[in-house]
C-alpha cells in the first residue's frame, strides 16, 4: 500500500482512526509526519514510548528530535503561538527546526518572561517578524543576520530592553517598529534605503539628515527625547521633508517641535501629543494633503485652535484631552469652516462650556463623537442645520448633559434629524421584509402567483409603521 509513499505523510481529523497505519515502519523514504486534530489516545500511542512508536523509528535523527520537542504537548491552536501555556523551549525548537520559515508572529507572551534565543539569526529566510506586546527580555545581536527581513516590530510589554545596533544590516527592512519605552542606546539608520515606517524613534537619535535621505520613508512617529537639538538642526539645514505623508510627535513634558511639522508640506496625516507654543498651528491652513489630524495634551489657547477649520481638506479631526483656557470656554464654528470635515471626535475637553455650528459651519459632517467632556453642558448650537449627520455618539457625559439629548429634552430639536433619517430607514426595509414573509407564506400554502396575491402583498406593504412617531 505505501510502496509509493516518498517523503510526506498527513494525518488530520480522522477521529475513527485508533492508530498510525500498519507498515509504516517499512517506508524508509518518509521525512515528514503530520498529526493534528487527533484524538488523545491516538497522540499517545505515536509518541515516545507509545504502542506505534516503533512506527515512525525511521524518520532520520534530526525529525525524530523536532518530534520529541514539538509534537510532546503543543497547543492546538499556535497558528501565532499566542498561547498562554507558554514553553520557553518551544521558541528554540522553532528557530532550529523551521530553516525555511518566512514568518514568525510571536505576539502577546506576557505572563512569563522570554528570552530571544540568539540562533534566531538562523532563520535567513525571514520576511516578517513581531515581538508586539511580548515580555522579550534580551534581543541578541544575531538579528543583524536577517538581512531578508522587511518587517520587524519590537513593540515589546517589556520596558528598558536594549535594541542592538544591527537593523542597519536589513538593507530589505521597509517597516521598523521600535519599542515604545525606548531602546537604550543609537542606531544607525542611514542605510535602510527601503524603509517606509519608523515607529517610535527617539528625538534624541534622529539624525534628520539621514532621515531626509530616506525618500522611500512615508510614517515617522518620533518619541519624547532630545527634541531641542532637532528644532536647532532645522533651523541651521532648512531640510524638507518632501517624501514624509504621516508624521506623529509625542514630546511629553518638552514643547512641540512645530518647525517639524512645517518642514512636512505633503503629509495627509498629523498626530500631535504634548504641549504646545500659541500660534503653532499657523501655517498648516496652506496645507492641501491634510486629511486627518489629532491633538492629544496641547493646552492651545482658542485662537490657535481657530485655524484648524480653514484647514481645506480636512476629513477626520480628533480633539482628546485639549486644556482650554478659561476665557475662551466657548468654541465657534464659523460659517465656512470646515468645509470638508466628515468626523469629528471630542475627548475630555478641559475647560469647554459651549460649542456652537453657524449655519454654513460644517457642511460635510457625517459623525459626532462626545466623550468625557464633563464641562460641556448641551450638544452644539446649530447641529440642527448639519443635515449630511448620520451618527452621534455620546460616552461618558453628566447626566443633565444626556437628559437634555433625550427624546423630549430642550436639546431634541437639534438632533431630530438623524432619528427622522433612520426612522425611514428601519420603516421601508420592515416593508420589504414583510413582502419577502407573505411571499413565502404563499409558497408554502402553494397558492398560485395571481392578481390577488400581488394586492395582497402591495396591502401588507403599506400597514408598515414607524417606530416613533414625531
Amino acid at each position: 500500500m505505501f510502496k509509493t509513499l516518498k517523503e510526506r505523510l498527513s494525518i488530520e481529523w480522522c477521529w475513527g482512526l485508533r492508530a498510525v497505519p500498519e507498515g509504516l515502519e517499512n517506508v524508509k523514504t518518509l521525512k515528514e509526519l503530520t498529526i493534528t486534530n487527533m484524538p488523545r489516545e491516538f497522540c499517545n500511542r505515536v509518541g515516545k514510548g507509545g504502542d506505534d512508536f516503533y512506527k515512525i523509528l525511521s524518520l532520520n535523527s534530526e525529525i525524530d528530535a523536532k518530534k520529541e520537542e514539538l509534537g510532546k504537548k503543543m497547543p492546538q491552536h499556535c497558528a501565532e503561538y499566542g498561547f498562554s501555556n507558554w514553553k520557553k523551549k518551544f521558541l528554540r525548537s522553532v528557530v532550529c527546526n523551521f530553516k525555511l520559515l518566512r514568518v514568525l508572529k510571536f505576539e502577546g507572551i506576557w505572563r512569563e518572561e522570554v528570552e530571544l534565543p540568539s540562533t534566531i539569526g538562523n532563520l535567513v529566510h525571514l520576511r516578517f517578524l513581531s515581538l508586539r506586546r511580548s515580555k522579550v527580555s534580551r534581543l541578541p545581536s544575531s538579528l543583524g543576520n536577517l538581512v531578508c527581513l522587511q518587517t520587524l516590530d519590537l513593540r515589546l510589554r517589556r520596558s528598558g530592553v536594549k535594541v542592538p545596533n544591527v537593523i542597519w544590516k536589513m538593507k530589505e527592512l521597509r517597516h521598523l517598529y521600535l519599542p515604545v519605552s525606548g531602546y537604550r542606546g543609537k542606531l544607525k539608520l542611514a542605510t535602510l534605503g527601503n524603509l517606509q515606517s519608523l515607529v517610535n524613534v527617539a528625538g534624541a537619535d534622529c539624525d534628520l539628515n539621514h532621515l531626509a535621505e530616506l525618500t522611500n520613508l512615508r510614517k515617522l512617529f518620533i518619541i519624547t527625547g532630545g527634541v531641542k537639538n532637532m528644532e536647532e538642526m532645522l533651523k541651521s539645514t532648512g531640510i524638507t521633508f518632501n517624501h514624509i505623508r504621516s508624521l506623529s510627535l509625542s514630546v511629553g513634558d518638552e514643547v512641540m517641535p512645530m518647525n517639524m511639522v512645517l518642514s512636512c508640506p505633503h503629509i495627509y496625516n498629523l498626530e500631535l501629543a504634548g504641549r504646545m507654543r500659541d500660534k503653532s498651528l499657523e501655517g498648516l491652513q496652506y496645507y492641501q494633503n491634510l486629511t486627518k489630524m489629532s491633538l492629544w495634551d496641547t493646552n492651545l489657547p482658542l485662537e490657535s485652535l481657530k485655524i484648524l477649520e480653514k484647514i481645506p481638506n480636512l476629513r477626520m479631526l480628533w480633539l482628546h484631552c485639549v486644556s482650554l483656557d478659561e476665557n475662551d470656554s466657548q468654541v465657534v464654528v464659523s460659517e465656512e469652516g470646515y468645509p470638508n470635515l466628515e468626523f469629528l471626535s471630542l475627548y475630555g475637553l478641559r475647560g469647554l462650556k459651549s460649542w456652537s455650528i453657524e449655519k454654513g459651519g460644517m457642511p460635510s459632517l457625517c459623525r459626532l463623537s462626545i466623550d468625557s467632556c464633563l464641562e460641556l453642558r448641551a450638544v452644539p448650537e446649530g447641529l440642527e442645520h448639519v443635515t449630511t449627520l448620520k451618527e452621534l455618539t455620546i460616552r461618558l457625559m453628566l447626566r443633565r448633559f444626556c437628559t437634555r439629548v433625550g427624546e423630549g429634552g430642550e436639546d431634541f430639536y437639534k438632533i431630530q434629524h438623524i432619528f427622522g433619517r433612520t426612522e425611514k430607514w428601519i420603516t421601508n426595509w420592515g416593508k420589504i421584509i414583510m413582502c419577502f414573509c407573505y411571499l413565502f407564506r404563499l409558497f408554502l400554502r402553494g397558492e398560485s402567483e395571481g392578481e390577488s396575491s400581488v394586492a395582497k402583498v402591495a396591502n401588507a406593504a403599506g400597514r408598515g409603521r414607524p417606530i416613533s412617531q414625531n
